[in-house]
C-alpha cells in the first residue's frame, strides 16, 4: 500500500484558512481516525528552534500550531503543546512569547510542557548510534506525537522537515552531546533516526505557507509557497517537501537513513499525492554546502575542512555573550575577542552557533567552492 502524502493551497496565515487547510489535509490522507481519538493525550510538536518572532520564518508559524490543537481538540482529545529549542541555560517562557505559542495556549487552553523535564531512559533496540536515549516522560507517555515541521533548508542536512524535527524531543544540553558524537551529517540522520524508532509521529503536519531557501534553518532567505502538507508518514512527507524544493530522497541524510531501516516510504513512485499536484519549486536556493551532496565520501573525508562554509561572527552585531561558547559541542569558540572567534581547528561544522545565537550575529563564511557553487 502506498504512503499518502497531501499538499493544500494555503495562501497566508488567517487563522481560519489555515484551519480550514488542514482539516482538508488531513480528510484527504484518510481523516483522524486511527491518529487521534477521543480522550487521547495528544503531544504538538513544532519547530521551536529558537526564540525569534513568527515573520522571521524560524519557526512554525502560531497559526499552524493553534489549528492543529484546535482540531486535535475538536476529535474529543486533550493537546498538549510541547518542545525543547537548542540551547542551554534557557528561559524556556521567552521562547514560548515570542514565537507566539503563549497565546496559543491562552486562546486554546492547551497547556505549554517542557520536554526538559521528568527524564527517563529509553532503550533503543535496533540503535545505530544510540543503544539508549533520554526522552521526556510527556513523549513516551502520550497517546500521540504530531510533529508540525517549518519547510527550511539546513546548512547541515538540506533540509530539516518531518523527521528531523523529533531532535527537538531530546531534552536541552542532549542535542549537543547529539552534535558532538556526531559531526557528520550522515551520522547525525542516523541519530535522529534512533529517535524514530523509539517514537513514531502518527501524523505530520509541515507548514510551508512561507518557507525558508539558503543556508537556513535561520536564513533570512524567505519563500512563499503557499500550502500545507499532511501525511501520516513523516518520511514520505520530508521526501515529497524534498522533491519541491529540487532535493532527491537520499539527498536528505535522516529521509536516506530512515529509509534504509524501513521506518518510511523514500521512493516517490510509492507515494500517493492527494490534493494540488506536486509541483518543483523553480529557482529555490539550497543551502552552499548542498553542492557536497555529489562527491564521493571517500574524497570528502579528505577536502571536506577546505570546501564547507564555516560559521564566522560579525562584529557589528556580536555582542559577546557567551550563548554560542555555551552551546558549543568541542569548545571551539573563544569569547575574550571581540567579536568572538571560532577556533577552525576544533570546529567540527555543527553549525550550532548559527542557528542558536540570539543576536544573528553568526555568519557562514563561504569557501571558494561553495562560492563558486550554483546552489
Amino acid at each position: 500500500m502506498k504512503s499518502k502524502v497531501s499538499i493544500v493551497e494555503c495562501a497566508d496565515y488567517d487563522v481560519g484558512m489555515v484551519k480550514e487547510a488542514i482539516r482538508k489535509a488531513v480528510s484527504l490522507i484518510g481523516g483522524w481516525q486511527g491518529i487521534v481519538e477521543r480522550g487521547n493525550r495528544v503531544l504538538v510538536k513544532p519547530n521551536m528552534l529558537s526564540a525569534r518572532p513568527p515573520e522571521d520564518g524560524v519557526t512554525t508559524h502560531p497559526a499552524v500550531v493553534r489549528a492543529v490543537v484546535e482540531l486535535v481538540q475538536e476529535a474529543g482529545a486533550e493537546a498538549l503543546i510541547g518542545d525543547s529549542p537548542g540551547g542551554t541555560n534557557r528561559d524556556l517562557s521567552h521562547f514560548w512569547e515570542v514565537c507566539g505559542y503563549s497565546e496559543v495556549s491562552k486562546v486554546t487552553g492547551a497547556p505549554l510542557i517542557s520536554l526538559d523535564r521528568e527524564i527517563l531512559e529509553v532503550e533503543v533496540a535496533d540503535g545505530v548510534i544510540y543503544k539508549r536515549l533520554h526522552l521526556s516522560r510527556t513523549v513516551l507517555e502520550v497517546d500521540a506525537l504530531i510533529s508540525v515541521p517549518k519547510l527550511k533548508t539546513h546548512s547541515l542536512t538540506l533540509l530539516t522537515g518531518a523527521v528531523k524535527n523529533l531532535l527537538g524531543l531530546i531534552p536541552g544540553g542532549g542535542k549537543i552531546e547529539f552534535h558532538r558524537r556526531c559531526p557528520r551529517p550522515d551520522e547525525l540522520g542516523e541519530a535522529v533516526v534512533d529517535i524514530l524508532s523509539v517514537v513514531r509521529p502518527k501524523l505530520a503536519l509541515m507548514d510551508a505557507v512561507v518557507g525558508m531557501e539558503g543556508n537556513g534553518p535561520v536564513s533570512d532567505k524567505l519563500r512563499n509557497i503557499g500550502v500545507i502538507l499532511a501525511g501520516r508518514d513523516s518520511v514520505a512527507l520530508d521526501t515529497v517537501a524534498q522533491a519541491m524544493i529540487g532535493l532527491k530522497p537520499f539527498d536528505v541524510p535522516t529521509t536516506r537513513a530512515a529509509a534504509q531501516r524501513k521506518l518510511g516510504t523514500a521512493d516517490l513512485s510509492r507515494i500517493e499525492i492527494l490534493g494540488q499536484p506536486l509541483k518543483v519549486i523553480e529557482d529555490f536556493i539550497l543551502p552552499s554546502n548542498a553542492v557536497l551532496r555529489s562527491i564521493p565520501r571517500a574524497i570528502l573525508d579528505l577536502i571536506a575542512r577546505w570546501i564547507m562554509v564555516r560559521p564566522r561572527a560579525m562584529a557589528d552585531k556580536c555582542t559577546n555573550c557567551g550563548f554560542c561558547m555555551n552551546n558549543c559541542p568541542v569548545d571551539a569558540i573563544c569569547i575574550e575577542e571581540k567579536p568572538v572567534r571560532v577556533d577552525y581547528k576544533k570546529c567540527i561544522l555543527c553549525l550550532c552557533c548559527y542557528e542558536l545565537c540570539p543576536e544573528k550575529a553568526m555568519d557562514l563564511r563561504k569557501s571558494l567552492l561553495a562560492r563558486l557553487s550554483k546552489a
